[in-house]
């Protein structure tokens, strides 16, 4: 696992660059959440939207909204596909997101239409999980990107 400062990412998980959603292959199918350095710089999540379960979502596209301290905005697919499955837990408490990230905070499960490829710009294996997780973490700490009231309570 890759550890920097107070943030872990499961080596187990790809990891999208920008948009900081975890992908998780289990299966035939994928599942989606936001990584904990995503929830730490978006700060405490209020709202969560997403499109119904049979709907089709492109990698790169929203599949939904998230509402929180700092971030208002979509949430993008790291991996296309069909949406197989929704996490109504987290619907109805998306404080979950903040504090259970790769457990009870999914989002979504798809079922991939081109996962080779759409696999081949994520981050994965521990390795460069760890290398960009202290460059990303540097970044954001250098633009003040970091929610300051939530990073005060940890």
């Amino acid at each position: 696992m890759a550890k920097f400062e107070k943030i872990f990412l499961p080596d187990e998980c790809y990891y999208d660059r920008k948009d900081h959603l975890w992908a998780k292959i289990e299966g035939d199918k994928v599942r989606f959440g936001l990584n904990q350095f995503g929830q730490k710089a978006a700060g405490t999540v209020a709202y969560i939207k997403l499109l119904p379960v049979g709907r089709s979502v492109k990698k790169g596209r929203s599949f939904g909204s998230l509402e929180a301290g700092k971030y208002i905005g979509p949430l993008k697919a790291p991996v296309g596909g069909k949406i197989a499955e929704l996490n109504q837990e987290v619907l109805d408490d998306p404080h979950l997101v903040n504090t259970d990230p790769y457990g009870k905070a999914w989002f979504v499960v798809v079922e991939p239409d081109n996962l080779e490829e759409d696999l081949k710009d994520l981050v994965q294996g521990a390795a460069d999980i760890q290398s960009w997780l202290e460059q990303e973490y540097k970044d954001y700490l250098d633009k003040g990107l970091f929610a300051e009231a939530d990073e005060d309570k940890e």
